[in-house]
């Protein structure tokens, strides 16, 4: 039986109903709500970082902050910007984030998100030949008002593997590792470089960030990520799940917007590619795979582990190229290409996603600036 029976290509009339959503006020369904020390903790160890600045109070109240803050991303545990809106049955993938950030987010802050929904593009990919990216405006603001970041989050919406234009990626087998390779993974893992309260100077065009390394990735990374920002407003259990889907056919007004109501009247959820493999290749890809803004969140933890815990992420636009399936080891690391001076130095930087058969699977432009403990930001 197959899981999904919505197989269309993207259609003129469909295309245009999407495009006349740009400006349409987003519906959202929040997550978190608040940057408290277990959110906070659970999506920080959801990516796979450790850093006591995000997880231990004792360190955060040692540093001038007086407490431990939220990873650049964690904006993303309150609506991750991904859309899916019109087009039924074309599939929504996450295609990557540029955020800006203006400010720190501190524990025990209020998380306010809203969103419109953007331009929409119809273009062409290597591995389907009709597709479209969505995009969001988000702003993320703390309970006084003040605005944390913004970011301009992009979904593809491809058709599946059974439509005429569909997505169509070779399937590929789970890479084995022998007990020498993971043993060699896990020490790369686990001696990762991370600058902490160290001082970030001296940095000159061509210093080259250490890079941080994910996986082999499978459903328990795909588990620990979604227990701290859930992958879509369907992932539900149960009777709620039940709910929603009822909803979807009978009163689709109590829906969050960002997604189309057949998104949640499927007879299989649609981001179950996520998490089964036979679902993931009948959407059209490789195999299951894992989530757009966890890659996004990765790419800032390259980043924050480099930087050290006074510089400030002020920017960060990661573009997701192919997919990292289950079995993937995922690289990302990156390298100086500008140096601006000044009492607040700005430092930009460039970033790519390698796995382990040497694809550029991402990549990204980060800008640091050196603000000492939020004197600038």
């Amino acid at each position: 039986m197959k899981n999904f029976e919505l197989m269309p290509d993207v259609e003129d009339a469909a295309y245009a109903e999407v495009s006349a959503l740009e400006g349409e006020e987003i519906r959202i369904e929040q997550y978190n709500h608040e940057a408290s020390w277990d959110c906070v903790r659970h999506y920080a160890y959801g990516l796979g970082d450790d850093n006591p600045l995000f997880s231990d109070p004792a360190y955060g109240a040692a540093t001038p902050y007086g407490d431990l803050i939220a990873p650049p991303t964690f904006p993303f545990t309150a609506f991750d910007g991904a859309v899916g809106r019109g087009m039924p049955g074309v599939q929504p993938i996450y295609a990557g984030t540029e955020w800006r950030f203006h400010r720190r987010l501190r524990r025990g802050e209020e998380l306010l998100a809203g969103a419109s929904f953007g331009p929409v593009v119809r273009t062409t990919g290597s591995q389907a030949s009709d597709m479209v990216i969505q995009s969001a405006l988000c702003e993320y603001r703390n309970g006084d008002g003040e605005l944390i970041a913004e970011a301009t989050a992009r979904t593809f919406r491809v058709p599946r593997r059974g439509a005429s234009t569909g997505l169509a990626y070779k399937v590929r087998g789970e890479t084995q590792y022998s007990n020498d390779e993971l043993a060699e993974i896990r020490e790369r893992a686990s001696s990762e470089f991370r600058r902490g309260a160290g001082s970030l100077e001296g940095v000159e065009v061509g210093e080259r960030l250490p890079a941080v390394n994910k996986g082999p990735i499978g459903r328990i990374d795909m588990t620990a990520y979604y227990m701290g920002c859930p992958g879509s407003p369907g992932y539900k259990a149960c009777e709620v799940a039940m709910k929603y889907r009822r909803w979807a056919r009978e009163s689709p007004d109590l829906l969050p917007t960002n997604y189309d109501p057949s998104y949640y009247a499927e007879r299989v959820l649609p981001s179950i590619g996520h998490q089964d493999g036979p679902a993931a290749v009948e959407l059209g890809m490789p195999g299951a795979y894992n989530n757009g803004p966890q890659r996004v969140g990765w790419f800032a933890h390259c980043v924050t582990n480099w930087m050290g815990d006074g510089a400030f992420l002020a920017a960060l636009d990661v573009k997701l190229r192919r997919p990292e399936i289950f079995g993937d080891l995922i690289q990302i690391a990156g390298v100086v290409t500008e140096v601006g001076g000044g009492d607040a130095a700005r430092i930009k930087i460039e970033l790519q996603a390698e796995n382990q058969l040497g694809e550029r699977t991402a990549t990204g432009v980060a800008e640091v600036v050196l603000d000492d403990y939020g004197r600038v930001a």
